[in-house]
């Protein structure tokens, strides 16, 4: 259940967030994602801002790729294609089993066991079941969040995408204001997905504007 993680950053590293990799014990290698080779699909007028990697199956990467218009679904591969973004979000269901996979995903980056040029903005954990989540597994998530520097995204439980398909539901664009607190999810994006999509909309902001990436001219 431990994140085998020592906040000891590297520094000739200019990666923020990235921490040494001797510091790391990476999963082994059945353990590791896959690489998607090809370039992420672009489903709306713009190509994708960010990749959704799944930690695991089932962590929710169709949903929140419907309510956050500029992602792009990389399934459970590391989106390997410099055609498209390497940003990367990971997604994990918010349990023991969940976080310990996205641990895994976490370490295997911090390692240097991903594929060159992926940055990580951080982690959105969704509920595995409605009502309270145990104090084992938020214990364990917030071992997980040095993994991310706290950059981690909780959305809640909503019943309604019980009966939803998932082109019924509305989307989130960056620079959209609030959504009402009571919206159908056919009409606007829950709050918590708004906030969490706003808040990774300003990492990414930050990451451009950050001047190593700048000088590397690969594609975002």
């Amino acid at each position: 259940m431990h994140a085998n993680v020592i906040r000891l950053h590297d520094p000739d590293n200019a990666e923020p967030g990235r921490l040494d990799p001797d510091t790391i014990a990476a999963p082994v290698a059945e353990r590791q994602a896959t690489l998607r080779q090809e370039p992420l699909p672009t489903t709306g007028p713009y190509p994708p801002l960010f990749a959704m990697l799944g930690a695991h199956g089932g962590a929710g990467t169709s949903t929140l790729t419907r309510w956050w218009a500029h992602a792009a679904d990389s399934g459970l591969a590391w989106p390997a294609s410099t055609r498209t973004t390497q940003r990367v979000v990971v997604a994990a269901r918010d349990c023991i089993p969940g976080l310990t996979a996205a641990a895994d995903r976490l370490r295997e980056w911090h390692a240097g066991l991903a594929p060159a040029g992926i940055s990580i903005l951080g982690l959105v954990v969704t509920p595995a079941r409605p009502g309270r989540v145990p104090a084992a597994v938020r214990r364990y998530r917030r071992i997980v969040e040095d993994l991310v520097d706290g950059a981690i995204w909780s959305i809640d439980w909503h019943d309604e995408l019980i009966v939803c398909e998932l082109d019924e539901l509305a989307q989130f664009a960056p620079n959209d204001p609030p959504p009402p607190r009571r919206a159908n999810l056919t009409t606007a994006v829950p709050i918590d997905v708004h906030r969490a999509g706003t808040a990774i909309t300003a990492r990414i902001a930050a990451t451009r504007a950050h001047p190593d990436e700048e000088a590397s001219g690969s594609p975002r």
